[in-house]
């Protein structure tokens, strides 16, 4: 299961892929049940996961920066 695949939420690279596999199983209704868009959707997969990889570690670092704004005394803050 993928996330929600609204264009909004996701990298223009990833929506190429996201609208390449719609279409792919639009066209081929059939075949599409016998793998024929698995290459694309592995490809669309991989994309999604590079996202969430980045977005994860884009959250870590503002969590840590966070974190250390709120532990350190008010005095190291400002300097």
């Amino acid at each position: 299961m993928h996330p929600d695949l609204s264009p909004h939420l996701h990298t223009e690279e990833c929506n190429v892929l996201i609208n390449l596999l719609k279409d792919c199983h639009k066209n081929h209704s059939v075949l599409k049940f016998f793998g024929y868009c698995n290459d694309l959707d592995r490809e669309m997969r991989k994309c999604l996961k590079k996202e969430y990889v980045e977005k994860r570690i884009k959250s870590r670092e503002h969590g840590n920066a966070m974190r250390k704004r709120l532990y350190n005394s008010p005095d190291e803050s400002e300097s």
